[in-house]
């Protein structure tokens, strides 16, 4: 019964282990006051994301969006947009969505600000 419920653990622990991803980079960071606008916004995962399910958007403060289509790279492990056209001076916020592999979803948002 012992050697069971051993093999049955081994078996199950790496499901726990790898039910979520998670974030270990953004650029620009949460918070990050930056000199001029930056050409794109980019989120590092630990874990693939999948790509149907899973999106950055960013906005300005009036809540226009100014972000282009989401890129997916390295394996889905990144997600990336760029922004379009003359972006001022502000405070712009980042939202995102992603899902793993094993269909846990999760959301979030983080602002920026260029002086």
């Amino acid at each position: 019964m012992k050697r069971l419920t051993f093999i049955a653990l081994i078996l199950i622990i790496p499901v726990f282990v790898y039910a979520h991803i998670y974030i270990i980079e953004t650029a620009p960071s949460e918070g990050e006051l930056l000199k001029k606008a930056p050409e794109k916004v980019r989120i590092t995962f630990v874990g693939s994301v999948e790509p149907v399910f899973s999106k950055i958007e960013v906005f300005d403060r009036n809540g226009k969006k100014i972000s282009g289509k989401t890129r997916y790279l390295e394996d889905n492990t990144v997600i990336e947009v760029d922004l379009k056209g003359d972006i001022p001076p502000g405070i712009y916020t980042v939202k995102w969505k992603c899902m793993s592999l094993d269909g846990h979803k999760q959301a979030g948002e983080y602002t920026f600000r260029i002086e």
